[in-house]
Order: structure tokens, then sequence, then C-alpha cells
């Protein structure tokens, strides 16, 4: 079965391997009043997004000048640590799967869609809503946007200076939302809200949604049906089912308890740290994880937090100590590489909340339909 799902995933991938929206400012086509012009250029191998989402990890203290401002993030909710502030760095697994979830890792390719923009060289990403590149960055790169704290023809053009771009983004989403557990950002699950928040404070991401089953489990790639989870869930998932071994390690993340969250708020309220093994189901619980780049010991997994509960034995497998074998990248627009990702192809196409980027193609069946499905994420900032 494990064998008939990596060949489903991979036709499925191959089948949209050439979807490229690239809705350029000067397109006839550019109904949603993007403002800057793709860019030509040669997407980065994955070998080469690895070095790029090694800085982008590390922080603006790594960064140099001439990159996106980031504030710095907020740590402690006195539990126990009183709270104070430090130089924001974040969490590699975390956004190398928020970048597959968003983009697959692409910043240019040949465009597939619209007609007028068929045929031309590799270009960058640009989705029918305006989102731009690898972190598919679309709040301020419309013409009727006010003028946004980056540079905007930066974002269509540079790799890197997209990526950072995402980071300010998803800090300023640390910052605005509650403390998970303690508000530490080395540990991957305290990023929970801030992932929800990053493609939307919206009911439709918070996870007693009635839109979605009560009895789902993990948001395996390929196999996690449009509208079936919220966005956090679906990079909770690509953590856990990484394309290969050398993206990043395995990690098998925990949830926060359904009853903790809530139902009806589109914000989510203060978490106490995640513990379960499932989305709905805390029966096993996880231990929370210290990112690897983000850890001395380079890949500290914490002990469980309730080990008064049976823990997830398999679900750790693999996490843990291990060298940093991907690359980050925000919320972007094309097919990942073992996941069929959705791309949106006009703004009708599948009705969701407002947001940043394309989404992952969910739902691998039928393989003929791949390619024309689409969703529409809520935008960052």
């Amino acid at each position: 079965m494990r064998l008939l799902t990596l060949v489903v995933l991979a036709l499925a991938t191959d089948a949209l391997a050439q979807f490229c929206p690239s809705y350029t400012a000067s397109s006839p086509n550019n109904t949603g009043d993007c403002a800057v012009e793709a860019v030509p250029g040669t997407n980065p191998t994955v070998a080469q997004w690895q070095a790029i989402f090694d800085t982008v990890s590390k922080g603006p203290a790594a960064w140099g000048a001439g990159a996106p401002t980031v504030s710095m993030l907020g740590v402690g909710c006195n539990r126990p640590t009183p709270p104070s502030s430090e130089v924001a760095r974040f969490p590699c697994e975390l956004i190398k799967a928020i970048a597959m979830q968003e983009s697959s890792w692409k910043q240019f390719c040949p465009p597939s869609t619209p007609a007028d923009q068929v045929g031309r060289p590799s270009q960058t990403i640009i989705s029918f809503d305006c989102g731009y590149g690898i972190g598919q960055v679309t709040s301020g790169m419309r013409r009727f946007d006010p003028t946004p704290a980056y540079d905007r023809s930066r974002v269509a053009s540079d790799p890197l200076y997209n990526l950072q771009t995402g980071m300010q983004i998803i800090t300023d989403k640390w910052r605005v939302t509650n403390c998970v557990g303690d508000n530490q950002p080395r540990l991957i699950e305290h990023w929970y809200s801030a992932t929800w928040a990053y493609n939307g404070l919206s009911s439709s991401n918070n996870p007693n949604n009635p839109n979605f089953s009560t009895t789902r489990g993990v948001c395996q790639p390929g196999r996690c049906p449009s509208g079936s989870a919220p966005y956090q869930e679906r990079v909770w998932g690509w953590m856990e089912f990484p394309p290969t071994a050398g993206h990043w390690p395995v990690t098998r993340a925990a949830y926060p308890r359904l009853s903790d969250v809530g139902a009806g708020v589109s914000r989510p309220p203060a978490l106490p740290d995640p513990t379960c093994a499932t989305p709905t189901s805390c029966t096993l619980t996880r231990p929370l994880h210290v990112s690897v780049c983000l850890a001395p010991d380079a890949g500290t997994v914490m002990p469980p937090v309730d080990a008064g509960q049976p823990v997830d034995a398999g679900t750790d497998a693999g996490s843990g100590p291990g060298p940093d074998g991907g690359a980050m990248t925000p919320d972007g627009g094309e097919p990942a590489p073992t996941e069929p990702r959705v791309v949106r192809l006009a703004p009708t196409d599948y009705p969701v909340a407002k947001g940043c980027g394309c989404g992952a193609i969910d739902g691998a069946f039928p393989l003929a339909l791949l390619a024309l499905l689409t969703r529409r994420r809520s935008k960052k900032q």
C-alpha cells in the first residue's frame, strides 16, 4: 500500500510539475491588479535552496544589510519563563514545510498560465491574486495596496529576499497571537498559532470547524482532500511526511487538544503545550520538538509533556538528531515534490478564505483532474 501511495504521489507531482501561474503586471489577464512585473530567472536546485534556507532560519542577525526588517520575538509567558524579547530565529522544519505547502520551493518556472504568458522563459511565479514567488507574498504586491515594509521588486526577483519577507510576516503573526505553552521559538509546536495566523486568523483554520471530520488523522500530503483540514494541520502533515529524507528529518509534531482551542473562534486562545498524537485524539501523546537548527545539540527532542498517557512511539521514529537536510520557504504556489499541490487558476475556482499564496492540491484522485484543482489562501499581513 505504501508503495502504491508513493507511485500515486509521484504521478500526481509529474502531472502538476509544469503548472506555473505568472499573472505579471503587464498581462491583460492581470485581473488581480498585480503591481510588479515578473522577472526572468532560474529556480534554485534543492541543494541551493538548502543553503538559502539555512541562512533564513538563522534570522535577521545573519542576514546582513538590505534584508527586510523583522521584529523581535516575544519569549516567555510565565510558564515558567518571564516574558522577554529576543532576535527572531525560525525552526527550519516549520518554514520548509510551510514552503512546501505554499509553493513547492519555487521562485521561478516557465509560465503555463495565463495564456498570454505561455511559451515565455522561466520567470516569477505570480498567482492570480498576486502571490509572488516562493513565499507567495501577496499583501503589498497589488497596485491598490499601501506601500509595504519591504522592497516589492526584490520579492519578485530574489528568492532569499522573498523568504526573508515571509519570515517578517510570520514574525508579526507570532507577535499578535496568544501564547502556546511558554512561547519558546526553538520549540516547533509553539508556532502552532502563528502558523494558523500565517494563513489567516479565520474560523476556517479552527480545528473544531464543523466542516472537518472529528476523527481525522494526520494530514498526509496527497491524501488529505481539499477542505478536510485547517492550514496549520497541512503544514504539520508536511513536517511528518517530507518529500524526501534529504529535505528535512521526519518531524512528528504534537497537536493541541481541541477542547483547548474551542469552537467558533477565529483567533486561537492561549494554549497549553500541545501533546496530542493526532489533530483529534490525545489517546496517544507526542513530545515537543526542539528544532534541529535552533538547538546547541542539533536535534534535541523534548520529553513527553504528559507522561501519564501512552506515547505514540511510532510517531517520533526518525525525528530528533539528524542533519538539516531541507530548505525553508513560506507560502507559495506550485506543486510539491511528493504532494500534488493546488495552484490557483482563477479566483472562483475554489472559494476559500483570502490569503497568501497557493496551497497544495488536495486529494490525488483521479489523477486526470489534479491539474485542475486550485486552492485560495488568506493573506498574511
